[in-house]
């Protein structure tokens, strides 16, 4: 079992990655439609950057596109 102190930032990124590959989106088309680059967005999938710190319009991208609560 993690500790805390390893928990990633985002408790639902694998939903995040789980969600956009359900849907058949490509990461980078993701990427480019929320502007973020895909390294970036990459980085949010595996819980190691917290979606709440995107630009507004990235959050409403994600959360539209994927049906998801950020």
């Amino acid at each position: 079992m993690e500790s805390p102190d390893h928990a990633p930032p985002f408790p639902h990124a694998l939903a995040l990655r789980s969600r956009r590959r359900l849907l058949g989106i490509p990461l980078r088309t993701l990427a480019q439609e929320a502007a973020l680059a895909p390294e970036l967005l990459e980085a949010v999938e595996r819980g190691e950057y917290d979606p709440r710190s995107l630009h507004a319009l990235a959050r409403q991208v994600l959360a539209r596109t994927l049906d998801v609560e950020i």
